[in-house]
């Protein structure tokens, strides 16, 4: 047996203190245990989360100069510090008499969205984990794409689940409202075009084809070289980097997670500033707990617009500038300059309306999200051409007369408040593949296009009538910019 012993101490005292130190180890450890047990950790966020939110007041007291304002919040702040806000547990009934507790932990999380309130639907159905335990390891256990449901290997689970409450984001009659299942074909989803083009500039197919199936992702497809030479450089610096790696991009800190990585927004630090305390300041999440269909052009700068790849050396080469361009997701405080600066690369050419506008007011709803084909090019999958706005010298843009309650426009105008408000016999614009454009509607003055983030109003030009003089049968944006590119006035 070890016996201590210190200098001037008898024999038999070292046992004597070692057990003391061994009973008074034990009594703390017991008194820890006790106090663990008697304040579980969803009573100490539920205290973070009150003190947070008295500290924020007195910070918004401080910065406050209007006197009558202060006063009120003054005021504010004196009954919240003297009101005795005792931790409970929040229970949360379901109208389908479901019992879910995450708000316990997870006091003050914002609203998903207005469409999904959480009264309505609580938390578990597009989460996962469960719902009565206030224990985290236990509550988290089982959830849906580790706390990210929007990731497409479980998003039939979460966002295409059929819960009792309503009808989800599949096993709908009409194909277009199954958004998980279309959302597999898309070429941001699965990376087909990326993979055959590839393969087809090295000779490896007679013409480009898609290596992937309706369902698959390019992560689950054999390498586009197949032990050519250059697979490993492709490896390390393509697939590695983007379109293999769950989306982890340069200089990113978060994962790509599917649905998330459009429709929740986010700023380059990927860090969650919201008020649930539990995660905040956390790397790896949206700005906030929220949803939007109104995503700015930042939004999709997470992902494109950082650089170029170079096909023949396989490397891709980041924009010079990318440290300086603006990362945020706010909108609506760039003059067209800054704008310039903050969407494109250096060198790229474009139209006025490339830059006034944002990406989702021009990209389609079946290009984004796919249309339940799989096209091996770019130019296969996309909807929308100049000509479907403006259209030619010869022709005016196609449109569509709103028949039925039931159109497909008027699902997308309950998506996103910007848009205008339709009626049964009003006329949007129609794209030459088919697709509804509903926030570009036929008004008194002409064709009118609402931006989907911003609302704001821009009227259409068209080529009728205009002197142009294009070729109607050279359409693409390419023809479009050798007369109409502004990018050399707008960038000075």
């Amino acid at each position: 047996m070890l016996k201590i012993r210190l200098p001037g101490m008898k024999t038999g005292q070292g046992f004597e203190w070692l057990f003391l130190g061994s009973v008074l180890l034990f009594v703390a450890v017991f008194l820890s245990v006790l106090w663990v047990n008697s304040h579980p950790s969803w009573e100490m966020w539920q205290t973070k989360y009150y003190r947070s939110q008295i500290a924020q007041l007195n910070q918004k007291i401080k910065a406050t100069q209007n006197p009558v304002l202060k006063k009120a919040l003054e005021e504010q702040w004196e009954r919240d510090i003297m009101k005795e806000q005792k931790p409970e547990i929040k229970t949360l009934i379901l109208p389908n008499g479901n019992v879910e507790r995450c708000q316990t932990c997870h006091l003050g999380i914002e609203e998903i969205s207005a469409s999904h309130p959480s009264e309505t639907f609580g938390c578990v159905v597009c989460h996962g984990g469960n719902a009565l335990s206030l224990d985290q390891n236990q509550a988290h256990a089982g959830m849906y794409g580790a706390g990210h449901p929007g990731r497409l290997e479980v998003s039939q689970l979460s966002c295409g689940s059929q819960a009792s409450t309503a009808q989800c984001h599949a096993g709908h009659k009409r194909m277009e409202d199954n958004q998980t299942v279309l959302v597999s074909t898309s070429l941001m989803a699965n990376k087909g075009g990326e993979l055959s083009m590839v393969r087809y500039m090295y000779g490896l197919d007679i013409s480009p084809k898609l290596s992937v199936k309706p369902g698959e992702i390019a992560s689950q497809v054999q390498a586009p070289f197949n032990g050519q030479p250059l697979e490993q450089k492709l490896i390390k610096n393509c697939l590695e980097v983007c379109h293999q790696n769950n989306g982890k991009l340069p200089e990113q800190a978060s994962l790509g997670n599917g649905c998330e990585s459009c429709h929740v927004l986010t700023d380059r630090n990927h860090t969650y500033q919201g008020q649930d305390v539990t995660v905040k300041g956390e790397a790896g999440h949206g700005l906030t707990h929220s949803l939007t269909t109104q995503i700015p052009y930042t939004q999709c700068n997470q992902c494109h617009n950082l650089g170029m790849p170079d096909l023949y050396t396989l490397q891709f080469n980041l924009r010079p500038d990318l440290s300086q361009i603006k990362a945020s997701s706010e909108t609506g405080k760039e003059s067209l300059s800054e704008r310039v600066k903050n969407v494109y690369q250096p060198g790229m050419v474009f139209t006025k309306c490339e830059v006034e506008l944002d990406c989702i007011d021009c990209h389609t709803r079946q290009e984004v999200m796919g249309d339940g084909h799989l096209y091996p090019t770019e130019y296969q999958a996309l909807k929308l051409q100049c000509y479907d706005c403006h259209g030619t010298k010869e022709d005016l843009p196609a449109s569509w007369t709103i028949r039925s309650p039931d159109d497909l426009a008027f699902e997308e105008e309950q998506a996103n408040t910007n848009l205008p408000k339709l009626k049964v016999g009003d006329r949007i614009l129609k794209t030459a593949k088919g697709e509804e454009l509903p926030n570009i509607k036929l008004e008194t003055e002409g064709w009118v296009l609402t931006s989907k983030v911003t609302g704001e109003k821009y009227p259409i030009p068209l080529v009728s009538g205009s002197g142009c003089q294009q070729n109607p049968q050279a359409q693409s944006s390419n023809d479009c910019h050798k007369c109409h590119d502004v990018s050399g006035n707008l960038k000075k």
